[in-house]
Order: C-alpha cells, then sequence, then structure tokens
C-alpha cells in the first residue's frame, strides 16, 4: 500500500493487473496480516491506556473526545487517500520536494496495480513517526482531551486497515461489509480512480463531490442474489462485476470492476 516501485508523478495511478495464475491468495492474505500485527498491537495497546486513564480522569469528556476522534478520523483517511496516496509528488530542486518525493510519490500505486498483493495491501512502521509526533504533543493538553482524541484516531486507523484488508481478501455476508467492499473495488476499477476514497464510509465522498456516479451506482448496488458458497447469497452488481473467487482461490482478492 505505501513504497513501492510506481511512481505516481512518473505512471499514474494504474489499474489493476489479473491475479497471475500460480498466485497463492491465502498466502498473500497471510503476508498482510504478518504485516500489520505489531502495528495493530502497538496501537491498540496504546490506545487501551490513554482511553482508560482519561475515562477515568473525566468520563463525559473523554466520551465526547472519542466521539470527536471517530468523526475525525473518517475525514483524516478520506483526506489522506485522495491528497496523499493518490497525489502526484515530482522531483524537485528543493529539499521539500526531494523529500515529498522520496517519501510519499511511490506510496500506493503498487496497491492499484496488483491489488492482490499482500506486501501492498496494509502499512507497517510508515506511521509509527506521525503517530508518535501526534501522541507526544497531545500530552500538552490534559488527558480525556487531546490524547484520547489522538489514541481514538491510532484505534480508528487500525480499525480501517483491518478493513481495507478484508474487502480485498475474504467476502463476509454483513450488510456494511457488502457495501463497503464494492465501494473499494469499484474505486480499484477503470472508472473509480478519481471517485470513491473513503476506506471505512463514503460519508465524505458525498460530502466532497466524489462519490460513485449515480448511473453506476444504481447497478453497482443493485440487489440481486447469486450463490457464492455453500448457504451464502450476496449482491452481484452487473454489469459491474466485481468478479468471484472460487473456492480454491479463497480468500478473495481485489478484482477490476470495470
Amino acid at each position: 500500500m505505501y513504497g513501492g516501485r510506481v511512481l505516481k508523478s512518473r505512471d499514474g495511478i494504474p489499474r489493476p493487473m489479473p491475479v497471475p495464475p500460480g498466485i497463492d491468495l491465502a498466502r498473500e492474505a497471510r503476508i498482510a496480516r504478518s504485516r500489520f500485527y505489531p502495528v495493530t498491537a502497538a496501537y491498540t495497546a496504546y490506545a487501551a491506556v490513554v482511553l482508560t486513564l482519561g475515562l477515568l480522569q473525566d468520563r463525559r469528556t473523554a466520551l465526547l473526545s472519542i466521539l470527536a476522534g471517530v468523526a475525525g478520523w473518517t475525514l483524516v483517511e478520506y483526506l489522506v487517500h485522495r491528497h496523499i496516496l493518490h497525489g502526484r509528488f515530482p522531483d524537485g530542486p528543493g529539499w521539500l520536494e526531494r523529500r515529498l518525493h522520496r517519501v510519499f510519490d511511490p506510496s500506493h500505486g503498487d496497491h492499484h496495480l496488483r491489488p492482490w498483493d499482500g506486501r501492498h495491501i496494509n502499512g507497517r512502521f510508515d506511521t509509527i513517526p506521525f503517530a508518535v509526533i501526534l501522541a507526544l504533543s497531545s500530552f500538552l493538553a490534559p488527558v480525556p482531551i487531546a490524547p484520547v482524541f489522538v489514541a481514538t484516531l491510532l484505534q480508528c486507523y487500525v480499525v480501517e486497515e483491518w478493513i481495507h484488508y478484508s474487502v480485498h481478501f475474504h467476502h463476509f455476508r454483513w450488510r456494511y461489509f457488502r457495501y463497503i467492499r464494492k465501494h473499494h473495488l469499484y474505486h480499484h476499477g477503470a472508472r473509480g480512480g478519481d471517485v470513491a476514497f473513503g476506506l471505512s464510509s463514503g460519508i465524505w465522498d458525498v460530502a466532497l463531490r466524489t462519490r460513485i456516479p449515480s448511473t453506476d451506482r444504481g447497478r453497482l448496488y443493485e440487489r440481486r442474489s447469486r450463490r457464492s458458497g455453500p448457504g451464502e447469497r450476496t449482491l452481484v452488481p452487473p454489469p459491474l462485476a466485481l468478479g468471484r473467487m472460487n473456492d480454491a482461490q479463497r480468500p478473495g482478492a481485489c478484482r477490476d470492476p470495470a
């Protein structure tokens, strides 16, 4: 998902390759999970401690900060995805241009090129420097306010990354999951590169006018049932077929919906 060989300023955001023969999708899923376990453990432990301290000190204020953190995260994930992960950062003569090019230009392009590649599904340690700065600076304010807010952001990041992982590698029957999977896989398709930037919801796509076009949206969420496994029924969006894994390929990977 982050650093890779595709440079956005040179290559743009590529269309996805089909899953090559011989790719073990279960192995790719294990790679993606293992890469994100350390950050999950670290951020969750930090959030548990800070949120507990905040709630013990001032429950009402801490609860308000948690709600603000959850709401704030939905905007943060949208802005980062749209303007950082999809942003182009060409090299230049200045120190800042070179640094931005080195850090951000290789990000996310390989994920769009190979959305089944477990090395590019989740971040690994990329967010830790930003998390440390945010966490330390938050303690300039009382614990139930800024520290709880930042801890909530970090925990929401963990939740969002696991949602993203699941969208690429699993087929759950929950209504929310079916919605967010179609939303995100459309983003990976030929018509979706400039829309559907929300990773855990589409609320900011509506507010900031990057929603999936209405004609495609109507077909994408059309309610038609088709068997996808023993005892399971899913919503299949013809003609924007997202593709379906056979039993040997599960867990599923992202396919081009166009």
